[in-house]
This record gives structure tokens, C-alpha cells and sequence, in this order.
């Protein structure tokens, strides 16, 4: 299994991501595509069907599948993550991708379980040593494995709705609690929320939100915020030409150096670093979205924008 290149988007919403992540596209015969989408209004269309986006809705888009992001509205941009992968070409979970029923399963519906997957996914494909690398591999492979185990050969495709959610995410994992906690952890990136605010919020103790947290997602409220606060810079160092300064203002920070230490400690390296490594590997010119790329890294052509000779997509 090799990850070729993972990506956050943060509230898409210039017109250069726009016209990067709008356009109509396809992989290559051994490349296949995961995009897990966090909020924000619009449509995911795959070939002439289209797909209502929601928090959680995962997609899959096997070699040669044309596909695009479609937002529709400036008041809610969208935000996900797209992870662009290859697996070994004796690895039996290549049939099961290949398979139509496993395509036929998807959209899927996961939740803040795999949000974290995903981020795990992206920052250790982002990391210049190839154990963290490999081991954010494994991690996806593990994964698939486990949605390969909810789509078995001998199950049709009739009986799988499209609305099913991620096992993974049990029905606990739900608990109103952690969805509004998470709400006001996407609604205080810039101006910070202290956890007993969150908990007096939600009516209750503190400890009580630590518990839940740490139950159903193997992390404390803490954690969870820090973390989603770390995320949104990795994707303004690879979306935007801000300097670390203004990222760190962005986020409410009042001292650039604390903020290079709190990213230090999440990526294992320093924002500056995160982004020339990522430049550096650059796997599909995905710095031609930006007005103006990072110094040396190498520039490809926009290619299949939309527009021009796309079908009408089917509504679902």
C-alpha cells in the first residue's frame, strides 16, 4: 500500500482551490481516491450521478471514475479530506476495491473516528521519515480492510443504503454531547474555549465531557481541540501563501513562536518544514492551485477544468 498524496481543505472558498478542486477528473489505471467531507453545502458528482454533501460522507472513486467537488454555497464552503492511493499490486484488497458492489456501497456515512484517521493519515504521509510513512499505510490499509468487512462478495448491493454509517462509528459515538462539543471546537479555531465553557455549554461537568471523549474517540476534549486546531494550519500552509506569522494569527495565536512549538509537537516538525516537505514531494502538482507556489516547487497545468463538455449529472 502506498499513500500518494493527502490533502486538508479548510473552508474552500478562493477561486484558485475552487478551480482546482471543482474540476472534473479521473485517476490513473492503479490510483484510487477516499474523500471524507467535514461540512460545508454542495454536491460530489461521480460520473452523471451526484450526491448531496453531509458531515461525514465518505466517497470512493476507483482508476478512471470522473469525479468532482461541486460547493453551492459562499455562506458554508466546504471542507474534507482527499487521500490519493495506490495499493501493492499482489495485495488482495486490490480485487475488493475493483469489485462493483464495493463501489456500489458508497456514500458512507463515518463520523469524528474518522476524521482523526484521516488526519493521522495525512500527517504521517506529510513526514520525512519512511516508518511514518509506512506506518500511516498500514493505518489506511486497516481501514479499507475494515469497510471491505461490511461489503462481503456474497451480499448484494440492493440492501446497502447509502445513508449506512461506518461501523467503526458505533451508535454511541453519536452522543449529542460530542457532536455539539465539536461544534463549538470548529466554531472557536481563532478565539479559544476553555473545556469548562464547553462543558457548561452542554449542561455538563467537565468531567463527564472528558469521559465521553476518551470512550468514543480514544482522546480527551482537549486533545480533540488542539488537534482540529493543528489540522486547519496544516491546510493554510498547503492552501494559501500566508507566512507562518499570519497562520499563527489566524488561529489566535498572539506569539508566532508558540505556535511553531504547539505544531512542533503535533507534526514533529516545524511549519516551515511541513511545508517545504510537502512541496518537495509535490506527487500531483497540487501547488498549480495557488496565485503564487512555494519557491521551487514544480508547477502542472489545471488540466480538465469544468465546465465544457461535462453531462448532466443524475440528482441523488
Amino acid at each position: 500500500m502506498e499513500i500518494k498524496d493527502v490533502v486538508f481543505v479548510y473552508r474552500l472558498s478562493s477561486p484558485e482551490l475552487l478551480a482546482w478542486h471543482s474540476r472534473h477528473h479521473s485517476h490513473d489505471s492503479d490510483e484510487y481516491e477516499l474523500h471524507f467531507f467535514l461540512g460545508g453545502e454542495g454536491r460530489f458528482e461521480r460520473d452523471r450521478d451526484r450526491f448531496v454533501l453531509s458531515q461525514g460522507r465518505l466517497f470512493f472513486s476507483p482508476p478512471g471514475e470522473r469525479h468532482a467537488i461541486r460547493p453551492e454555497a459562499e455562506s458554508t464552503p466546504v471542507s474534507y479530506y482527499a487521500l490519493l492511493f495506490t495499493p501493492a499490486s499482489e495485495d488482495p484488497l486490490r480485487g475488493i476495491l475493483d469489485d462493483d458492489l464495493f463501489r456500489q456501497a458508497f456514500p458512507r456515512d463515518g463520523g469524528a473516528r474518522q476524521r482523526l484517521l484521516f488526519e493521522d493519515c495525512k500527517n504521517g504521509f506529510a513526514h520525512p521519515h519512511p516508518a511514518r510513512r509506512q506506518a500511516a499505510a498500514h493505518l489506511l490499509q486497516a481501514f479499507l480492510w475494515e469497510l471491505a468487512a461490511e461489503i462481503s462478495p456474497g451480499d448484494k448491493p440492493a440492501p446497502w443504503s447509502r445513508q449506512r454509517r461506518i461501523s467503526r462509528d458505533r451508535p454511541e459515538d453519536y452522543n449529542v454531547h460530542i457532536s455539539r462539543a465539536i461544534r463549538l471546537f470548529e466554531q472557536h479555531l481563532r478565539e479559544r474555549i476553555s473545556m469548562e465553557a464547553v462543558a457548561d455549554s452542554l449542561d455538563i461537568s467537565r468531567e463527564h465531557l472528558t469521559r465521553l471523549f476518551t470512550q468514543h474517540l480514544g482522546v480527551s476534549p482537549l486533545q480533540y481541540y488542539r488537534r482540529l486546531r493543528m489540522d486547519v494550519a496544516t491546510s493554510l500552509l498547503l492552501d494559501t501563501t500566508l507566512s507562518i506569522k499570519e497562520i499563527a494569527w489566524e488561529l489566535g495565536y498572539q506569539n508566532p513562536f508558540h505556535f511553531s512549538r504547539s505544531f512542533r509537537r503535533y507534526a514533529q516538525m516545524s511549519p516551515r518544514t511541513y511545508r517545504q516537505q510537502y512541496y518537495r514531494q509535490n506527487p500531483t502538482g497540487y501547488d498549480t492551485r495557488m496565485v503564487k507556489p512555494p519557491e521551487g516547487s514544480r508547477s502542472r497545468g489545471f488540466g480538465d477544468l469544468p465546465g465544457k463538455g461535462d453531462d448532466p449529472p443524475r440528482q441523488r
